[in-house]
Order: C-alpha cells, then structure tokens, then sequence
C-alpha cells in the first residue's frame, strides 16, 4: 500500500513527461556545491564504465530468429537503428561536461540564499535589461556562474540523439522539493529541458515553443503557453516571460536543437536569439546548449568581433565531423555494427567490406547504420545463400544514397560546388577557416572534420613554402621542371619542417653543385646576386608530344597548378571510386 505522500506525488505525477522524482540530498564535496538543495537533489556522476553500461542499446539477436520467414527476418533488420546505439569516449567526455554545466549553473541560484529571492522583488525585467556590471554582477549583487556551449555537427553524427539519451536516462527531468534542513521549501525543480528550434522563424516562435514543452514536461496542472504563449506582446515581452518562467521553474538547463531554424529575415531571428542566449547566460545565470548543424556556423560569426555583447560568457564551442576511416570510433562502430545481421548466412568482417560501406556513407554513422538495413535487406530478399558482398553494397548504395552519391562524388574531387549542394555534410573550408582564426572563444573540431582541416592547413602552409621557394630558384635556373623537382627535394627532406632560410641555402648548394661551382653560404636576399651568373646552355630539346606527362606538368605550372593537380586534369590520376568500381 502506498504510503501519503507517494499518492501525493504519484497524482503530480500524470501526464507528464519526463522521469520525475521526489528530492533525495546528497552531501556534497566542493564547497560551492554545499548547502544548495538544488545541487544536492542532483544524481551523482557516472564513471566511465556505469555510463557506458547505462546507455548502450542493442537490437535482440538469437540464433532462433535466423530460422523465421524472410519477412519476419526483415523486421528485425528494420530495427536496428532505433536499438542500436553505441557509446564512445566522446560521449563521456561531453556527459561530464553536461553534469558540470548543470551543477556549476545552481551555484549562484541558492534558493536558501536572500540573493536568489532578491532578483525577484528587483523584478527580472529590471534585472535582464540592466545586464551585468564591469565585475560581471547583475543588480541584484550576483555574479553568476551559468556556462554555454554549442554543439555544431553534421547531419546524421547523432548529436541530438547523443543528448537526448544522456539527458532521459542519467538526470531526472523534474525534481520536487517539500523541507530542506528542518525548512520549507515547497519548490519544483525543472533541470532540464530541450526544444527544437520551428522551422525558419523567429525568437518569439521560439519562445512559445518554450512554453509549450514545459507544460509538456509539468504535465496537465500547468499552463504556462495558455497564459504567456497567447499573450500578445512584443518579442521583448515574449522573452521577459520566457525569462520568468525559467527562473520560477528554477530550469537548471535549456537545450536548444535545431539552432540554425532561426531564420534571418523574421522579425530580426537571428540577432534577438543571440541577444536572448547571451543575456540568459550572463545576467540570469541559466545554462544553454546549442545544437545545430554547420548551417549554424552562421549564428555567431556576425558577434564575434564583439565578444562581450555578442558572445556568452565562458562559451565553448565544438565544431564535429564524421568518424575517421581506420580510426578508434569507426572501428568500433562498424565492428559492433556488423554482428547485427539476420541472414541466413552469417558474412564476415573484412577490410573490402568496410571500405565499401565507408566510401558510400562517409563515415557518418546514421548513413553507416541506414545502408547496412538497405544491404541486409536486399540480401534477405535475394535468397540463396543471403551474402554480403563488395558488389551487393555498391548496388544498393547507388539506389538508396542515388542522390548523395553525385555530391559525395564533387567533395572527392575537389568540385567546390558540391558545398552548395550539400553544406549540412561539409562546410566550405574558407569560410570554416575564417570562422576559426577569428573565434576568441574556446573552439574544438572532432572527427574527420579536425582531420581535414588539420590537412588544410597544412596544404596552406606547404603551398606558401612552395611558392617562396619557387621563386627564389627561378632567379637562378631557367627551367620550371628542374625548378620544381629541386624545390620538392629540398621541401620533402625535411617534411617542410625546416627553417625556410635553411631551405634557401640548400637550394643554392644544390643549385651551385649542380653547375660545378664553389658552395657560398648567404642569405635568400644575397645568394642570387652573390652567385655568378650561369651562362645558359643553349640545347636542343626533343618536341614533346601533347600528352606528355613533362608538358603537361610545365605548362600546368604556367597557370598556377600544382604537379598533382596539373595530371589530375588531363586524367592521369583516378579517383578512389572509379577504382572501386573497376573493383566491384
């Protein structure tokens, strides 16, 4: 029989969602965590090993379902990918970041202390509009320690998913509080909630969007869209009462998916959710996290030249890709991936296999996940022995991914209209890299996407090299070919790790042993007036035919190509899928 106040609460309970529980305090160990009952209500962290047998899913898998029906078998191959669900180190790492945020977001909004009731005989509007002093204290006397992040990912890496799971399965989502220490405390505690941005509107629509999940979240008993989202009013208005809801709520997160949503052209969207973010953050105290894909790089790149209105304070960003083929996180993936098939003969694990479903998906894992149901399930419906071949993925790829395919294609190539085509996959890297030299905010890039642009850099810094020392040789030798070939000899010996000026000097070593005179040590701006000038040879060159790798490397050059580049377009480098294809 249920004790009194678990009917009690098992009546505030209904229709609601969330898990919602009865405060529980645990006593804490930092001493700005002490004495807070919000902070005190909270779970303890997980370890590493807790957190991951907490939240990973896998599909059902029995020797006996091999023996069903083919259509029973694709049932449970259609399954999979709302069972599988693979925890990695990242995911930790941003789990640890999340229970901090949480945490560090109370400290300054003790409702035990008479600065958090403070704020509301101040009023919040007055608090909100008067921001924050030189010192970072609102008018109420608080120095909050709220932080923010955005997550900006591609499409398909799971990043909404990622924090969905952590959030449901490790918080409770709503925490009730009845006396703390022998006091009377009858408060709820919302800790987090996530909303997903409307499709190309504006901060107001946001906000009714607010409204309405936390109502979702309390259940029937609240009303807060009907009495603040019908209300009319300006969009300041709209946002002080979104504000007041917050705080009345005490929400110890707010979760904003679908960022890149807010659109441009209605009624101001972008500046007024930048606005809304950073004062949330800096005046109010209140956590955020932002999920977006790279269309959302657009969101902060105006703000970046003013990072004290425009910028929340202690604000991180990561900026994620698609998994690196060869590494940890795609080999796990796709190893664990693998053992989900329900074919009646079971197809081993080999490198062709992973290549092809790598070089069909990218390594994004909702591709990777997607074209494996799409391969199991032809293979099912084949018959015979049900394998999984090289052959069997390229086919089903080229008609489930029909579209993607072509573009995917373009990015091999370097075909830079493939980012208009499909910008959630890829940023274009000069926009990406501007972003970057000019953030002054914490900025971390993961995946295959820190990995290119780790490879762009270094592209940028070799061509730069290059260039120099090109035109330093061209002063002493006449030839292009011989030119390059000698720059590239001295360039590679050193991995471009060299001082230039070193570089410099054995060029002209090289240069002046190659004409039989005595080696001078000087610097790039002495050596081609110091050294004697080389009467050229006058020889007679064979004529060199129109496809001749020579010629086409020399007159590549002329136009500003690189040796790669100059035989990629006469078509003497293949491209890797064309090579799979022959393959296949």
């Amino acid at each position: 029989m249920l004790e009194e106040d678990e009917i009690a609460m098992s009546n505030i309970f209904s229709h609601h969602s969330g898990r919602h529980i009865k405060a529980d305090y645990m006593e804490q160990i930092h001493p700005a965590n002490q004495g807070n009952p919000f902070i005190e209500a909270l779970p303890s962290r997980f370890s590493a090993e807790e957190f991951y047998d907490k939240l990973i899913s896998s599909p059902p898998l029995d020797e006996k379902y091999l023996k069903l029906d083919v259509m029973d078998r694709l049932e449970f191959v259609h399954q999979i990918r709302p069972s599988f669900w693979l925890p990695m180190p990242s995911h930790y790492q941003k789990y640890v970041n999340l229970y901090s945020m949480i945490k560090i977001g109370y400290q300054s909004r003790n409702p035990m202390k008479a600065e958090y009731n403070k704020q509301f005989s101040l009023g919040l509007k007055e608090v909100f509009n008067a921001g924050i002093d030189s010192s970072g204290m609102n008018t109420a006397g608080i120095i909050h320690s709220a932080q923010s992040m955005s997550e900006i990912a591609i499409n398909g890496l799971g990043k909404s998913q990622s924090y969905e799971r952590m959030l449901t399965q490790l918080f409770p989502q709503v925490i009730y509080h009845s006396n703390y220490k022998g006091r009377t405390l009858p408060v709820t505690q919302v800790v987090w909630i996530k909303v997903e941005c409307p499709y190309n509107k504006s901060a107001g629509a946001f906000c009714k969007s607010f409204f309405a999940e936390i109502d979702k979240v309390l259940g029937s008993g609240s009303h807060y869209y009907q009495k603040y989202g019908e209300k009319r009013g300006t969009i300041e208005d709209m946002v002080m009462r979104l504000i007041h809801v917050a705080y009345e709520v005490n929400l110890g997160l707010l979760v904003i998916d679908e960022i890149q949503k807010i659109h441009k052209a209605y009624s101001g969207g972008k500046d007024n959710i930048i606005d809304l973010l950073t004062q949330l953050i800096n005046t109010i105290g209140l956590p955020v996290i932002t999920l977006g894909s790279y269309k959302a790089l657009y969101l902060f790149k105006d703000s970046l030249a003013n990072s004290k209105r425009g910028i929340p304070i202690g604000f991180s960003e990561n900026i994620s890709g698609p998994m690196v083929k060869g590494g940890w996180e795609w080999n796990q993936f796709i190893q664990n991936l693998w053992e989900f098939q329900y074919t009646k003969k079971y197809t081993k694990r080999t490198p062709g296999l992973e290549n092809a479903m790598y070089f069909y998906t990218k390594g994004i894992p909702d591709f990777v996940v997607k074209l494996f149901i799409h391969v199991q399930s032809k293979a099912i419906l084949n018959g015979g022995d049900e394998k999984i071949t090289i052959s069997l993925i390229e086919n089903v790829a080229k008609i489930s991914f029909r579209l993607l395919l072509p573009i995917f294609n373009k990015m091999d190539s370097g075909d830079e209209s493939a980012y208009g085509e499909l910008e959630d996959v890829k940023p274009d890297w000069v926009q990406l890299n501007e972003y970057i030299k000019a953030a002054d905010h914490r900025l971390a890039i993961f995946g295959g996407l820190a990995q290119e642009h780790s490879r762009a850099l270094q592209q940028k810094n070799k061509d730069e090299i290059l260039e120099k020392l090109m035109e330093f040789t061209l002063q002493l030798i006449q030839s292009p070919t011989d030119a390059e070939a000698l720059v590239n000899q001295v360039y590679d010996a050193s991995l471009g790790m060299a001082d230039i000026g070193l570089m410099y000097n054995q060029l002209a070593q090289k240069i002046v042993e190659k004409n039989g005179q005595p080696v001078s040590e000087s610097s790039p701006s002495t050596t081609s007036t110091s050294l004697p000038k080389q009467k050229p040879e006058k020889k007679v060159k064979p004529k060199m035919e129109a496809n001749d790798i020579r010629l086409v490397v020399e007159q590549g050059y002329k136009r500003g190509m690189t040796t790669e580049e100059a035989l990629e377009e006469k078509g003497y480098i293949r491209h890797m899928y064309e090579l799979l294809d022959l393959i296949g």
